[in-house]
């Protein structure tokens, strides 16, 4: 244990609130023994293995060279460097959660797994259940390695209807028997206008779960006497973010 300590020097996590054989083939033998490892430790708890994402291993990289060259401190976020959810939605991820793990100057992968395993905070990240996919980042200096895990809760970007399709189920189950989907309400969404040609109430939000209605809309919904309503979908405002979010307008008559 005095060995570990001695070689990891620093050790740094932060939240912001793949299995080994689908790793891609540019992963190197440490990257890869690190995902096997995570994934080991994820099973022996209960935990879904994490899936492999090539984008977050492209921003783990990356922020990996900048740990090295730093020669200091292990930072999130160098000076002149993007956040950890700017740097991972430049490389095309898509999530509703990030969490990053980082770790430098150890001899081994496994040392470096075994003190994220038995830090509080690198333990919860490697034990999120919430968190399925990661992206894994190894560069060696001197001997030593560095390395960052980026982990996410990748959420899939459905086509419009789908959401519509959602949103309207989540509307019949509190209490709206006729809901459809109309191209005014599409418009509306666009526009965010809180006014729509014969509605009682336009309500307006974004989320990352098209299927449950914010509590503020149920409410309105169970205080008001609305017979019907129409539902509209539009790209999100924050879908250069990496954020996986839909933008949601409903009209209610």
């Amino acid at each position: 244990m005095g060995a570990i300590r001695r070689s990891l020097a620093v050790l740094f996590c932060v939240v912001v609130t793949a299995s080994v054989g689908r790793a891609q083939a540019d992963a190197s033998p440490a990257e890869r023994a690190l995902l096997q490892m995570a994934n080991q430790f994820r099973a022996a708890h209960g935990v879904p293995p994490l899936t492999w994402n090539g984008e977050l291993a492209r921003a783990a990289r990356k922020h990996a060279r900048l740990m090295v060259s730093a020669d200091g401190d292990l930072e999130h976020q160098y000076p002149g460097e993007p956040d950890m959810i700017a740097r991972a939605a430049e490389e095309g991820a898509h999530f509703s959660a990030v969490a990053e793990n980082l770790a430098g100057r150890g001899q081994t992968a496994a040392q470096l797994q075994q003190i994220w395993m038995i830090t509080p905070t690198h333990r919860a990240n490697l034990l999120d259940p919430k968190m399925n996919v990661v992206g894994i980042g190894v560069i060696e200096s001197d001997g030593l390695l560095y390395a960052v895990e980026d982990f996410a809760q990748s959420v899939p970007t459905p086509r419009r209807g789908v959401i519509e399709g959602q949103v309207m189920g989540a509307l019949q189950r509190a209490g709206i028997s006729s809901v459809k989907m109309t191209e005014a309400a599409r418009s509306n969404c666009e526009s965010q206008s809180n006014a729509s040609p014969g509605a009682k109430l336009v309500v307006h939000w974004e989320g990352s779960n098209p299927g449950q209605l914010p509590d503020v809309v149920a409410q309105r919904i169970s205080q008001g006497s609305y017979q019907s309503a129409a539902v509209g979908a539009c790209p999100s405002a924050q879908a250069g973010q990496g954020f996986t979010t839909y933008r949601v307008a409903v009209l209610l008559y």
